[in-house]
């Protein structure tokens, strides 16, 4: 990373560290940032199995709910401090990833999509059935995070733990895409025949950005079980629909990028609440769909991209007046 993306990462986390208190946000506008960063950490899991690996997910709400629920079932019920549960739910999760991507070892495309969604689907239904872990459709109440006797009870108190953790797998995400592990997830991506003649172990790999992305998946979901404060198996964000919309936010954003991870992330969070308020109910789901198609036909490589490009002009651009001057200033 050079010396120019550096101190843009930078700014961008004094804003978001700063900008909240000073706006005095509404609690439900809060709320909303705070659920927009938790699903980035979403998509920056997926995004490593999707955008660097090359492998198919469609049920990341399963993981999502396989995290939180084993939140709740460790702080309320063997009374496990959060933090020691957030990082167990994160290892378990990623464990039932690792379990997923075994079988999917002999399946692609198609046929993988398929098999993600059917592990989406089971899952819901057996949460619902286990009631003594789940509360089935009575639901369960997680608890606020406490730290040294401080509870982090409103919503802006919650967002710089749920802030520093996103930053935290930001720069992880970062430093496993630069490893040899990122450039092997890749080189698999482009082609598996090609890898494998390199020497990469394909079948290890796979496995790994299963389990990969589903411990960040399990981390977001405990992160989503705190904050939500009660949780049925039917709640949408363990869904189908829910995965399909994880898949939306890094084609938004930009597949295989990390900024397109969370941009997509709070584009997709936000916009359908900006949009619900209009006349039409279905205007907002409407709205939102376009502007996702608008997204694929005239920027395929997401928004992260055209952003990226778009700087790039400018910076020619600048340069060329520059030279310009400093040509006038000569004669």
């Amino acid at each position: 990373m050079n010396a120019k993306k550096y101190i843009s990462w930078i700014v961008l986390i004094l804003i978001a560290t700063l900008i909240p208190p000073i706006l005095n946000l509404p609690g439900s506008l809060q709320y909303l940032l705070d659920l927009s960063l938790i699903y980035a950490i979403v998509a920056l899991g997926l995004n490593l199995l999707m955008g660097y690996a090359g492998q198919i997910s469609l049920g990341h709400g399963a993981f999502l709910a396989v995290g939180a629920y084993t939140s709740a079932y460790l702080t309320l019920t063997l009374h496990v401090p959060f933090f020691i549960a957030l990082i167990l739910s994160g290892l378990i999760t990623g464990i039932v990833g690792i379990l997923l991507g075994l079988p999917a070892l002999k399946l692609e495309g198609n046929y993988l999509a398929i098999a993600t969604l059917g592990f989406g689907v089971a899952v819901t239904q057996i949460f619902a059935i286990w009631t003594s872990f789940t509360g089935g459709f009575s639901g369960i109440k997680p608890l606020r995070p406490e730290l040294f006797g401080f509870k982090f009870n409103s919503y802006l108190s919650y967002y710089y733990i749920i802030l520093i953790l996103t930053i935290v797998l930001v720069i992880l995400t970062w430093n496993i895409i630069r490893t040899k592990v990122g450039r092997s997830l890749m080189a698999m991506r482009d082609s598996e025949i090609a890898a494998k003649a390199m020497g990469i172990n394909v079948s290890y790999y796979k496995t790994l950005a299963f389990g990969l992305s589903a411990f960040y998946t399990g981390i977001a979901g405990s992160l989503y079980a705190h904050l939500l404060g009660f949780m049925t198996p039917y709640d949408y964000a363990f869904s189908i629909g829910m995965s399909l919309n994880f898949l939306a936010m890094i084609v938004t954003g930009g597949i295989g990028t990390i900024s397109g991870s969370i941009i997509g992330a709070i584009i997709m969070t936000w916009l359908p609440q900006i949009t619900s308020n209009l006349p039409i109910k279905s205007l907002s789901q409407i709205i939102t769909g376009a502007i996702i198609i608008a997204v694929v036909i005239f920027y395929p490589n997401g928004i992260a991209y055209a952003g990226a490009r778009l700087k790039d002009k400018f910076e020619k651009l600048f340069a060329k007046h520059q030279e310009k001057i400093v040509v006038k200033i000569e004669k």
